[in-house]
């Protein structure tokens, strides 16, 4: 079984693996990141640390009409990075078996490397890595 925080991105479910999460920062204030790529909704002081955050629904194409107050911080070493997400949701335990299979046909859709159903709700786990590497192009 693996740890999943659960989100949502506007009316999808999705699902990000514990390890790949180092904090949910509380109602920070954000401050505007001038020259920043579109989608990011401005930088939040991370103990310390100037840390820009990524609308991540808006990155990739969803319609959002709400943005939770809090942020999803990735650890340093993976990417300096916060997501806002349309709801932060839970941590549950996934089963492997319950995974469904999955074809990757649409942009959005390539970031999303894995399907589980968790009791009747389709969980989209992020692709991370493949979410970096694009902004990385961007």
């Amino acid at each position: 079984m693996d740890l999943t925080l659960t989100f949502r991105l506007g009316e999808e479910l999705y699902g990000l693996e514990v390890a790949d999460v180092q904090e949910i920062v509380e109602a920070p204030d954000f401050d505007y990141i001038p020259l920043a790529p579109a989608g990011y909704l401005g930088a939040i002081n991370f103990h310390g640390t100037i840390l820009p955050v990524l609308d991540l629904a808006g990155y990739l194409g969803l319609e959002a009409s709400q943005r939770d107050r809090r942020v999803i911080v990735l650890p340093a070493a993976t990417c300096p990075l916060g997501l806002g997400v349309t709801a932060v949701g839970r941590i549950l335990a996934l089963e492997r078996e319950k995974m469904l299979p999955y074809l990757q046909d649409r942009e959005r859709e390539a970031y999303i490397r894995e399907v589980f159903n968790h009791q009747g709700d389709m969980i989209n786990m992020l692709d991370l890595a493949r979410l970096l590497a694009s902004l990385e192009t961007h």
